[in-house]
């Protein structure tokens, strides 16, 4: 359930649409969360004129920076997070500025509801620690401006860094600088720290069958979006 928090950096959205963001350390199973929320949602919307349901990811591989960010990755590898921590994290924010103004905001704006493939919570990748997450928070603060909305609920899936590993293996992937075990171990604390301090977020026990966890989901969602578009949904 979320919690009432104190701590709010973003701007609570404005917009007509509902914005939720997936979040947690890699192998954690949003991908698979994703594709059932985004599914069940448009199911639930056929024939409406609104709303529309649409997926975003960040980074992105196909905007400048988000390319640049997966090639320092992917060249890096257990030792990306000992580099320059305020350059790498300034990355990540000026791709997610560009991520709202292109596809976001105009989304909103029109009354669609937006599925976020990682937002600005995944700037706990780049934490040492849990004092290290509101420097971090205000960096990306700065950069994005007024386009730092946030999102209407933020799922972050908990899984132990054993679950996360096998599930990515089982996939074949080879482990980039973000997936390696002691990042994953500073991770997940650091997102749990994240999920107690700011406002909108609801911590979810991955764990379970994929069936099971998408019925927490389901109980998040559904009556954010229900009060929003009633009658029409």
């Amino acid at each position: 359930m979320m919690a009432d928090k104190k701590q709010f950096p973003g701007i609570p959205n404005p917009f007509r649409g509902i914005f939720f963001a997936f979040e947690g350390m890699d192998g954690n199973g949003k991908t698979e969360q994703i594709k059932r929320t985004v599914a069940w949602l448009r199911q639930l919307t056929i024939g409406r004129r609104q709303p529309v349901v649409a997926e975003v990811k960040e980074p992105g591989r196909d905007r400048n920076v988000g390319a640049t960010i997966y090639r320092d990755l992917e060249g890096r590898g257990a030792n990306f997070h000992t580099d320059n921590l305020s350059a790498f994290q300034k990355w990540y924010a000026l791709d997610s500025r560009e991520n709202m103004v292109k596809n976001i905001l105009r989304r909103l704006e029109v009354g669609s509801i937006v599925i976020a493939d990682r937002y600005r919570p995944s700037l706990v990748y780049g934490a040492r620690g849990p004092e290290e997450i509101g420097d971090l928070v205000l960096i990306n603060q700065i950069i994005m401006g007024e386009h730092f909305i946030w999102p209407d609920a933020i799922l972050i899936f908990d899984v132990s860094e054993e679950t996360a590993i096998e599930r990515l293996k089982k996939k074949g992937r080879n482990l980039d600088g973000h997936e390696q075990r002691a990042v994953l171990e500073r991770v997940r604390e650091n997102y749990k720290f994240f999920a107690m301090t700011y406002a909108n977020c609801c911590l979810i026990d991955g764990e379970g069958p994929p069936e099971q966890v998408f019925e927490e989901v389901r109980g998040i969602i559904g009556p954010i979006v229900e009060k929003r578009y009633r009658p029409q949904v």
